[in-house]
């Protein structure tokens, strides 16, 4: 039996298309033979007579309800599916309206014969009609069952894992169809509060509509593991879902986008872990596009990082005349140009990338690049921003170098360059801060506003926002990871909170403010409530399906403290004095604070700059202290 199946198994979709279709030929004539004409007449005369010539006299009335529903069946696509999903909905219903438009095509054309037919006789010939379109159905549904035993054999494992399909859509039959024939999944199972179904079955599942047969069946079934067959539903909605079900601490899997399944990128069968964004608040914002973008010259340093590359791909959206992606790391350069080269090909764009390996500490090297090209807007998104690393004296000065001096060079380039717009993206730990890190990106700021008392064409801004999700020396890859080894979790402090947002909003609002930009801005992201990591890494637990436990000596996932790193905040804040100020963007702010003239700053500039020189850790934490506020080393 294996050996048929996987015989067969191995021949390609085409061939395959062409078995199935012949196999129903064979039942439609198999069928008409028995039930049709051949055997009536056979019957009526009481004897076999000569069985081709009859064939040959009656062959007609088979051949032409054939071809018509064999050709309803291709064109409708009941063969795309082929066996597996036979049971779905939508291939019960061709295979019903074909086996029908096959017994009564037979009975129509079988009666254009008589010239005059009788009453009695005609519904002889619609019910003989009928007959054949059942058993036909019959025929069909017994073929397909066969193959099923053969092609995809199996005996549900004692072990299989007990799983419960949340929506009875047509996503979610397919999804049951493939689980029913994987021995190492049991559907006990489909959930649908919404469902006009509910309390029925479907392919002997029973649909239930009970949040509290759910958590029963938690009960019952201890690694129970829910699999989300809503690819179409809001963002709302499915957020609401997933924290329900996250308070019974099931493991939960998604089936992929409609996007994905369009594309031919996924099958429905390729379950993943949730994303991120369906555990944390936040909205999804559309790419923004730059004004007459595809006649501009855009400009990202850091374009290889997580914000920077965003940035890039949003950008690339406007169709633009060219990106400059300077990058310091290589392979960073190399993976985004790779990336924007396959975006521009699959859209067919006609933007010019140009990756640039390169340092913002070297001025003379960015005057030529500036001067080579005509740029029009610069993304600042290079920055040495891991705390304890920058925190580090062997690493201070290069940082402070880095962070400052290298924003100080960027602008006078762009200065020179006659650069239209500069947007800097800066952090939430600018404020007030309590390490190295982030005290250089305040003084950063602080050069990025002094410009805009200066003669120049460029309008300088910044863009100051908190932590984005997945981005490198993120937290949730770390949790992740953590938990799929069997933990523990770490985490700093229980009582660490943190601003929250993913890349592509960020980098969507970064693009919005700089459009709105006049000069001089510090503009701040509404990022909503802090997010409690601690609380943050307790969800992750109990949408993984593990059990979170305080005791070690529990069976499940502890999360321990390791303590606060050098630097690090119990919270963080975006604004240093005042009060948000609005802008035509809900999401973004103004923050009215102060800064130091250009005049004034050049001197303390200077000084910075002969302290990194020969790495005075000391000067250069006098200089930030005296001049960032609330800066405490």
């Amino acid at each position: 039996m294996n050996l048929i199946g996987n015989k067969l198994n191995s021949l390609n979709r085409k061939t395959k298309t062409l078995l199935v279709l012949l196999n129903d030929l064979l039942l439609a004539f198999i069928c008409w033979l028995v039930f049709g004409p051949p055997m009536a007449t056979i019957i009526s005369n009481n004897t076999f007579y000569n069985l081709i010539e009859l064939l040959q006299s009656q062959i007609y009335s088979f051949l032409f309800p054939a071809i018509i529903f064999l050709s309803y069946f291709y064109f409708f696509g009941y063969y795309k599916s082929l066996i597996r999903f036979f049971d779905s909905r939508d291939s019960i219903f061709l295979c019903v309206s074909g086996s029908l438009i096959f017994g009564f095509s037979w009975a129509g054309i079988y009666t254009l014969q008589f010239d005059l037919i009788p009453t009695g006789l005609l519904s002889i010939i619609l019910l003989q009609g009928l007959l054949l379109s059942a058993v036909l159905y019959a025929f069909i549904n017994i073929s397909r069952d066969v193959a099923k035993y053969f092609l995809y054999p199996y005996e549900k494992d004692k072990n299989a894992n007990p799983v419960v399909i949340y929506g009875s859509g047509e996503s979610a039959q397919t999804l049951l169809n493939a689980l029913q024939n994987d021995s190492s999944k049991h559907v006990v199972a489909i959930f649908d509060d919404t469902s006009i179904f509910k309390n029925l079955q479907i392919n002997n599942i029973p649909i239930i509509a009970s949040f509290n047969k759910l958590i029963d069946l938690k009960g019952k079934y201890e690694n129970l593991q829910v699999y989300l067959a809503i690819p179409n539903i809001k963002t709302e909605r499915r957020r609401k879902i997933i924290s329900d079900l996250e308070t019974i601490k099931v493991a939960v899997r998604t089936v992929p986008s409609f996007t994905e399944l369009i594309s031919d990128q996924k099958r429905m069968t390729d379950l993943q872990e949730l994303s991120i964004d369906d555990i944390l608040p936040g909205a999804r914002i559309s790419n923004v596009i730059v004004d007459n973008a595809d006649s501009k010259t855009f400009f990202v340093s850091g374009a290889g990082g997580s914000i920077g590359a965003e940035i890039t791909r949003q950008l690339l959206s406007g169709n633009p005349r060219q990106i400059i992606l300077f990058e310091l790391s290589e392979y960073n350069l190399f993976a985004i140009e790779r990336e924007c080269l396959a975006i521009i090909d699959s859209k067919q764009l006609d933007t010019l990338v140009i990756p640039i390996l390169g340092d913002i500490r070297d001025l003379d090297n960015l005057k030529y690049i500036f001067t080579k090209f005509s740029i029009d807007y610069v993304y600042h998104a290079a920055a040495y921003k891991h705390v304890p690393l920058v925190e580090n004296d062997n690493n201070l000065a290069k940082a402070s170098e880095n962070n400052i001096i290298g924003t100080n060079n960027l602008a006078k380039a762009a200065i020179d360059g006659d650069v239209n717009s500069f947007v800097m993206i800066s952090t939430d730990k600018a404020v007030r801060p309590t390490n190295v890190m982030g005290a250089t990106k305040r003084f950063a700021e602080i050069i990025i506003q002094s410009l805009n008392d200066s003669t120049t064409n460029t309008r300088f801004s910044m863009v100051r926002f908190g932590n984005v999700i997945n981005s490198s020396g993120s937290v949730i890859p770390l949790f992740m990871n953590q938990i799929s080894q069997g933990g523990p979790v770490t985490v700093t402090d229980k009582k660490v909170e943190r601003y929250v947002m993913t890349i592509p909003e960020a980098s969507s609002l970064v693009i919005q403010a700089g459009e709105m930009s006049s000069g001089g801005e510090v503009f701040i992201l509404d990022m909503g409530e802090q997010v409690r990591i601690y609380d943050l890494a307790k969800k992750l637990i109990h949408l993984s399906g593990r059990n979170f436990v305080e005791d070690e000596n529990e069976e499940g996932i502890q999360i321990i403290e390791v303590g606060l790193r050098p630097g690090e905040k119990m919270y963080e804040e975006l604004l240093i004095s005042g009060s948000e100020i609005k802008t035509e963007n809900k999401k973004i702010f103004k923050a009215n604070e102060s800064f130091i003239s250009q005049k004034d700053l050049s001197p303390i500039l200077e000084k910075m700059q002969n302290c990194i020189k020969i790495y005075d850790n000391e000067g250069i934490i006098k200089i930030l202290s005296s001049y960032v506020e609330g800066f405490t080393r």
